[in-house]
């Protein structure tokens, strides 16, 4: 359903930074154990390419693919709203400098910039493996 009012909207030719894409291979995002959050960005993981590869990899690492998750791209401003809605067990905002106190919710480097600074994969990945705790 989201997937087909973003293809309308993009059809229309409504720019897309009027409105927050949403990616998703289920019907409802609220319905995942894992959300990934990016904020609008011109090298998406949600678009098929090296960051999704990457992102993929991420994920693999922690024994989950891209039919476990929802990817989520939306602006900045609006995460806390999305955050405050939803239920899933883990949000995953792909963005380090969010912050929060909340146990469900983890930040870490996007793929886009591990790709262009591998010093930061060690980072991730000790985030990662608190998800995969988590998610136990």
């Amino acid at each position: 359903m989201k997937q087909s009012r973003n293809n309308y909207l993009e059809a229309l030719g409504i720019p897309d930074f009027l409105y927050s894409k949403i990616y998703s291979d289920k019907e409802t995002s609220t319905s995942s154990n894992i959300i990934l959050v990016e904020f609008k960005s011109e090298i998406s993981f949600c678009e098929p390419g090296e960051c999704q590869d990457l992102l993929i990899k991420m994920l693999a690492s922690i024994e989950l693919n891209l039919g476990n998750v929802d990817l989520i791209s939306i602006e900045k401003s609006m995460v806390d709203e999305f955050i405050k809605s939803n239920s899933s067990k883990v949000i995953l905002v792909m963005d380090s400098s969010f912050g929060s106190n909340e146990p469900i919710y983890f930040s870490t480097h996007h793929p886009k910039d591990i790709l262009k600074n591998s010093k930061l994969k060690r980072e991730s990945w000790e985030v990662l493996k608190k998800i995969k705790q988590c998610l136990k």
